[in-house]
């Protein structure tokens, strides 16, 4: 367990973000971080944490929070944040200790265990000052019920047994860290590295950016057989408007794929948006930006 400092809402970290690369994949694993990106990018991810012992927690999952690799690479070309190898900055920061870094991050980590201890010390004396005067009350004087004596249970007698403490707090309260970042040696890429092309990212990723800088939301769309569901504002508070589907700019469509698409959008109450990015394109002599190259067209089942 581990004890944040409350940010105000407008909290911004220190910028640009790591993102950690493991295994292919872009995780974050600072919450204020996640916090901020939702807030102020749009970007919103998919809790993957779980506790070790019970893994299927598909309610209640939490840290880290997985990234599409097009919402790794935006992030990258905003300058907001960028890639980090995992593995490699692990490996530095055991075979190169700073020690400044350890001693600091055991002061912190000292500090949220005295929170703990001290949150916990005071819930412990509220409940015994409730079971006290549970008794207090029970003691007083009054007419014995015909046959409650038989179901009656010794109320205080339980609460004041909860109320005890388990093991003593004198000795100090134990947290296990959430996150190492703090002990690893960040460098952030200089300006002029900013925006390099990142691996795994898709073909769709201008179509994605497109529809990013115009204000919407987009997650992973497999749940109704698109690549994108697209929001209008957070997914926690509105429901998804578009079925997202990038086209090759020079490749044919299948006319079904069309009605299938418009008729499943409008079965889920949402629209067919289909994309398409134009590569390679030369405009008066100069090549285009890639918003200039983006399509979409928006497509309804209307029902005879």
């Amino acid at each position: 367990m581990e004890v944040r400092a409350v940010h105000p809402l407008d909290h911004v970290p220190e910028l640009p973000i790591p993102i950690s690369l493991v295994a292919g994949r872009y995780l974050l694993f600072d919450i204020d971080a996640a916090i901020y990106l939702r807030r102020a990018h749009n970007i919103c991810g998919y809790n993957i944490g779980s506790l070790p012992m019970v893994p299927s927690q598909n309610s209640f999952l939490g840290l880290p929070i997985i990234l599409m690799p097009e919402e790794a690479q935006l992030l990258v070309d905003e300058g907001i944040g960028y890639v980090l190898d995992d593995a490699g900055a692990h490996d530095r920061a055991v075979y190169r200790r700073d020690q400044a870094r350890v001693k600091a991050y055991r002061a912190g980590a000292q500090r949220h265990a005295d929170a703990i201890r001290d949150a916990m010390v005071k819930d412990q004396a509220e409940k015994k000052q409730r079971a006290l005067g549970k008794q207090s009350r029970k003691a007083t004087p009054r007419l014995p019920e015909t046959g409650s004596d038989l179901l009656d249970l010794d109320d205080a007698e339980n609460a004041l047994e909860v109320a005890t403490p388990a093991q003593s707090l004198s000795n100090g309260y134990f947290i296990t860290p959430t996150t190492s970042t703090t002990l690893l040696p960040l460098n952030p890429p200089s300006s002029s590295e900013l925006g390099v092309p990142i691996p795994n990212v898709s073909s769709t990723y201008p179509l994605f950016r497109h529809l990013h800088k115009r204000g919407f939301f987009m997650t992973p769309g497999l749940r109704f057989g698109c690549q994108y569901t697209t929001y209008p504002g957070d997914p926690l508070r509105f429901h998804s408007h578009f079925l997202t589907t990038d086209f090759g700019w020079n490749d044919g469509m299948n006319l079904m794929d069309i009605v299938g698409g418009g008729r499943l959008g409008t079965g889920v109450k949402k629209g067919f948006l289909i994309g398409g990015h134009e590569g390679g394109a030369v405009l008066d002599g100069e090549e285009p930006s890639d918003e200039d190259k983006v399509r979409t067209f928006s497509i309804e089942w209307a029902v005879m």
